[in-house]
C-alpha cells in the first residue's frame, strides 16, 4: 500500500468520525447546519468528478487508471460513477482477501456473486504469530463494504474448522511395545 493510499484511508476514516460525531453535538441547530454544508459540498464535489469523467470522453485507460486509485476510486463509488458493476468489484474484493488470508491457512471462497448478492464461505482459523488481527470474517466483509457498498445483500458463512489430523494417536500412547525376538537387541 502506498503511503499517500494510507494517508488517504486516515482521511477517510477521520472524515467518517467526525460525521458520526454530529448527531451528538448539544446544539442540534448547528449540527444540521454543518451537516447540511456537508451534504452540499459532497454534492458539488461529485458534480465536479462528473464532468472529470465526461472530459475523459469514454477513454477506457484514463477511467480505469482513475478506478484503480483506491481514493478517485472511492469517489466514483460515492457518486455512482464507478465503471465497474457490484460483482466485478466484490470479485476483485473477494480475491484479494482470499490471497491475504489464504496464507493463514483461510479458505475464502464465493458461493454466490451477482450485482446483487454475494454468499461467501470462510473455512479454516487463522493461527500463528502473524495471524491477522480480525477475524476472517470482518476482513471478508469490510473489504466487500469498500469495494461494493451497493451490494443488497451480503452473507458469510463460516464453516466449522476441520479437526487437526493427529499424528500419534493417544491410543498408541498406552500400548506396550511387542516382545522382542529372542536373539535380536
Amino acid at each position: 500500500m502506498a503511503s499517500d493510499d494510507a494517508r488517504a484511508r486516515a482521511t477517510v476514516a477521520r472524515a467518517e468520525e467526525l460525521l458520526s460525531g454530529l448527531d451528538a453535538l448539544p446544539d442540534s441547530a448547528a449540527a444540521a447546519r454543518a451537516r447540511e454544508t456537508v451534504e452540499t459540498l459532497v454534492g458539488l464535489y461529485g458534480e465536479a468528478l462528473d464532468r472529470v469523467v465526461t472530459h475523459t470522453g469514454g477513454d477506457e485507460a484514463v477511467l480505469r487508471r482513475l478506478a484503480d486509485d483506491e481514493l478517485v476510486g472511492h469517489l466514483l463509488l460515492v457518486h455512482d460513477l464507478h465503471p465497474d458493476p457490484p460483482s466485478v468489484r466484490a470479485r476483485r474484493a473477494l480475491d484479494a482477501v482470499a490471497e491475504h488470508l489464504g496464507r493463514h491457512g483461510v479458505t475464502v471462497a464465493a458461493e454466490e456473486l451477482t450485482d446483487e448478492a454475494v454468499r461467501v464461505r470462510i473455512t479454516g482459523t487463522a493461527r500463528g504469530c502473524n495471524a491477522p488481527p480480525d477475524p476472517p470474517e470482518r476482513t471478508v466483509r469490510d473489504a466487500l463494504a469498500g469495494a461494493a457498498p451497493d451490494l443488497a445483500h451480503v452473507e458469510v458463512e463460516t464453516a466449522p474448522d476441520p479437526a487437526p489430523e493427529t499424528l500419534i494417536s493417544v491410543d498408541s500412547l498406552f500400548q506396550r511395545p511387542a516382545p522382542t525376538p529372542a536373539g535380536q537387541p
